[in-house]
């Protein structure tokens, strides 16, 4: 397969795993907001998802502008490690609170673990496209 459809393939996937996760994270929001256990902070917790899915959405942005900046540029159309660690990051902190809900919302654990399985696969994806597209470009 040629690098170009590749690299087509690798955002494709990648964008479809980022509107999952912003998907699962919309649909726990409410969830959070009534949460009603004593000691909960709902407000709080509705807003670090939210702020989770703005981060999602500017990863998303990134990767558009970036996909558009480098077909628009000859020379070097390599993909950064960026977004391959900030996927990381935040499957990591996502699933820290999703065991935080365990206990409690069951439902909103487990979309916040559909988001962190998300982005712990579009990582994986993202790190698999940079080793198999410089593998492609040594040859």
């Amino acid at each position: 397969m040629e690098k170009a459809k590749m690299q087509r393939r690798f955002y494709r996937v990648v964008t479809g795993l980022l509107l999952l996760s912003i998907l699962s994270l919309v649909a726990v929001l409410p969830g959070i907001l009534l949460d009603k256990t004593p000691g909960a902070m709902p407000f709080q917790a509705a807003s670090g998802a939210f702020l989770g899915m703005l981060i999602h959405l500017a990863l998303l942005a990134y990767l558009f502008g970036y996909r558009i900046l480098k077909s628009n540029r000859p020379g070097n159309k390599e993909i950064s490690l960026g977004p391959a660690l900030a996927f990381a990051f935040l499957g990591i902190i996502i699933m820290d609170g999703a065991f935080a809900f365990l206990d409690d919302v069951p439902y909103v654990a487990y979309g916040m673990f559909v988001c962190m399985f998300s982005d712990v696969v579009a990582a994986l994806v993202s790190f698999a496209a940079l080793i198999f597209l410089r593998a492609k470009r040594n040859l």
